[in-house]
């Protein structure tokens, strides 16, 4: 089985148990959590998976490292490193997050602009998008100095290139 489905099936399973639980929120923030620590921390990965140390140690590090979440958020975590598959933690964060905003219709978008924007011109962009897609936007900001102007939108599988730079780049093109 794939990578992609063994993802699926766990996001699917935790998500049933965190909202059968009321602690979809609590569970998607130590999710995110997890992922960093896995990620930025090579103590943290060699420690949670180094096949000679027993489960029941790496179980004592995540109760002394995740102590402040509840007991069925850190169940998910144990289950996870107990099943071995930490590894796939970014990809079952991203069908997990999937699936939360696909039942509260919610819609992640990454917009990437030259500056910062203001607070008024946030609100502009997201009650635009709102509009266009009847869905309630969940908006994550990045500035990126490159793009020189205009900003780039990143919908689902869909992105909108208004970036001054890649005008320049299509400019090129036709030259």
């Amino acid at each position: 089985m794939a990578n992609d489905e063994i993802a699926k099936r766990y996001a699917g399973a935790i998500y049933n148990i965190a909202k059968s639980s009321d602690s979809v929120n609590e569970v998607r923030e130590v999710l995110n959590i997890l992922m960093e620590n896995y990620e930025e921390s090579e103590e943290f990965r060699k420690i949670l998976e180094d096949p000679l140390k027993k489960f029941s140690k790496k179980e004592k590090f995540l109760e002394k490292s995740f102590n402040h979440t509840s007991k069925e958020a850190l169940g998910v975590i144990k289950y996870i490193v107990k099943k071995q598959r930490l590894s796939l933690i970014g990809e079952i964060k991203d069908y997990f997050l999937k699936l939360y905003y696909e039942e509260n219709n919610k819609l992640p978008v990454t917009a990437i602009f030259a500056k910062e924007l203001s607070e008024k011109q946030r609100e502009q962009l997201v009650q635009k998008l709102e509009k266009k897609y009847n869905k309630k936007i969940v908006l994550n900001v990045k500035v990126d100095k490159e793009i020189i102007g205009g900003g780039i939108l990143k919908i689902g599988n869909e992105v909108i290139n208004g970036s001054i730079k890649n005008q320049i780049e299509e400019i090129k093109k036709n030259f």
